[in-house]
């Protein structure tokens, strides 16, 4: 029989989530130049710049993109970094892109502006894989003009009540068809194949582990292995779309288990808490040394453990959770698996962590991931979170050294925090409304810890962006975080632009009451005597119907 203390963490802990960072490894690159021809001054003050951007396996919803100045004859040169031997990459020129295939080396795109949008195939291409970036090329174009390509609702019509060996068949047929019939009327180059082969495949898969989370039904491992081709050093859109899918249905599963078994070992807490607990004695140590040991520990040591976390639950909390996952996570899925499921975690909880935190995590979870091309991925996404560390630092500094009250304090440029932990959050709110009396003002209550919300923050700057400083403003209501120092760096790092009000629980509870708000993300509308007069209003991302109502009081 197990040790009945063997199991602590649905005792001691609350779930959040986790972090990654670097160790740069060194990457090969590509060059990709190119020159737009017979580029007339029009075109060129509209679209003076090309784009070239590239997938992270473990983000799929975000694309990289490096800028590459167009000279004045037309030309543009840059050069990306590749994780995978080969990467699908795109071109954009204004209204036209397409996507190429993109190898160590030198690449060439080439393209007529008398032509742009009079030939179905624009681009010339050269350099490494330019036979297949060609194909490539003429493939979507007969792609674009197939009339039985797949269509997601007809495809989930036919799978309804179908096994998911059955459903995996059907989608798989109706995603290959364009490139079989484009087959059949030009032989691909093999790469080609591969490529657009294993596009499909993963589209095909995307389409099954949405399905099975959507029914909490568990794939068999014969299919789930089938769904992630091993060895494959291809890296496209569809794939890191499809491996993402997968980590959210994971995510479902382990989940699931934690609930059911609420567990972390004895000997996994002791190392934790002996390695990241506060101010532990000599004597705390040696208990903790021994719980390792022997991996075993009384019912009544529980006091004990609780208590030791209770000095630093934060940190503990996303190290406990964590290991958790990744324990869980053994139990069901291959090593393949849990390496990118590990990555995958601490890539996507970046975003909502502060920087301290961030740091802290990657050092206890980062060498965890042994996969290279997924380490260097994970590497890629946390230098682009923390490349201002310094100046959110500097802005973090400038806001403790007003202590608990600051009015209108601008910590960055554009960034204007108000607070005073002392003071009624109705009053406060009723200060930063009046400091902008003469304008509409947009309000925004948001969740720090949420995407959701972070996202709603970046898409309401579009807003801002769009009208006048003296007719609009933007007021942030933050819900608070048991890390003070959170949204200020949001704040700081996305440059979200605007007032900042920040409220601690009590305070937002008088807030809310005002805003009547019916979600923890919402907005309101504030006329420019101070008058609101839309409550729940619409939220940023439904930016024209937001426009709308600003424009009912401009």
């Amino acid at each position: 029989m197990k040790n009945p203390a063997q199991y602590l963490l649905g005792l001691l802990l609350a779930a959040y989530s986790l972090l990654p960072s670097v160790c740069s490894a060194q990457t090969d690159s590509v060059v990709v130049t190119g020159r737009i021809r017979h580029l007339s001054a029009r075109l060129y003050r509209e679209s003076p710049t090309v784009l070239i951007s590239r997938n992270n396996i473990l983000q799929a919803s975000r694309e990289l993109v490096r800028p590459a100045p167009l000279n004045v004859d037309g030309t543009f040169r840059v050069s990306l970094p590749l994780i995978f031997p080969q990467e699908e990459m795109y071109f954009n020129y204004g209204r036209i892109s397409t996507a190429f295939l993109a190898s160590a080396g030198t690449l060439t795109i080439d393209l007529d502006a008398d032509s742009l949008f009079s030939v179905a195939v624009p681009f010339r291409f050269g350099g490494v894989n330019a036979q297949v970036n060609q194909q490539f090329a003429r493939y979507k174009a007969f792609e674009a003009t197939y009339p039985n390509k797949p269509d997601g609702k007809k495809i989930t019509t036919q799978v309804t009540n179908a096994s998911d060996d059955a459903a995996y068949r059907l989608v798989s047929t109706a995603y290959q068809a364009p490139f079989r019939a484009f087959s059949a009327q030009e032989k691909p180059y093999p790469l080609l194949k591969r490529w657009v082969g294993y596009a499909d495949r993963y589209n095909a898969a995307a389409f099954i582990y949405d399905k099975a989370a959507y029914e909490n039904d568990e794939l068999t491992k014969l299919l789930n292995d089938s769904l992630r081709p091993p060895n494959d050093q291809l890296l496209t859109a569809a794939r890191a779309s499809a491996m993402n899918r997968f980590a959210n249905y994971a995510t479902q599963r382990v989940t699931t288990e934690v609930n059911r078994t609420n567990g972390l070992t004895v000997r996994a807490l002791a190392l934790l808490l002996e390695r990241y607990g506060k101010n532990l004695t000599a004597e705390e140590r040696i208990r903790l040394s021994d719980y390792a040991t022997t991996n075993s520990a009384r019912a009544s040591d529980l006091k004990f453990f609780d208590g030791l976390v209770k000095r630093s639950p934060d940190t503990l909390q996303r190290l406990v959770n964590y290991e958790l996952m990744i324990q869980r996570s053994i139990r069901q899925f291959d090593s393949t698996a849990v390496d990118y499921l590990a990555a995958y975690w601490l890539a996507n909880s970046l975003p909502g962590l502060t920087l301290n935190f961030a740091q802290l995590l990657y050092d206890y979870a980062r060498p965890q991931v042994k996969n290279v091309t997924l380490a260097q991925s994970l590497d890629e996404l946390y230098r682009l979170e923390v490349k201002d560390s310094t100046r959110i630092r500097a802005a973090i500094q400038t806001l403790r050294k007003a202590g608990l009250s600051a009015n209108s304090l601008e910590i960055s440029p554009g960034i204007f925090m108000t607070r005073n932990d002392m003071g009624n959050g109705s009053s406060l709110l009723d200060q930063v409304v009046n400091a902008n009396r003469g304008k509409v003002i947009y309000l925004l209550m948001v969740s720090p810890s949420d995407e959701a919300g972070r996202q709603a923050a970046l898409d309401a700057q579009r807003l801002r962006n769009t009208y006048s400083s003296r007719d609009f403003a933007l007021i942030y209501l933050p819900v608070p975080d048991t890390d003070k120092s959170l949204w200020p760096e949001i704040a700081t790092r996305y440059n979200l632009s605007g007032d900042h009000l920040l409220l601690t629980n009590t305070q937002l509870l008088d807030a809310v009451q005002r805003l009547r708000a019916d979600d923890d993300m919402s907005a309101a509308i504030i006329n420019r005597t101070g008058k609101i007069v839309k409550r729940n209003a619409p939220l940023p991302g439904a930016f024209d119907e937001v426009r709308k109502e600003l424009d009912k009081n401009l």
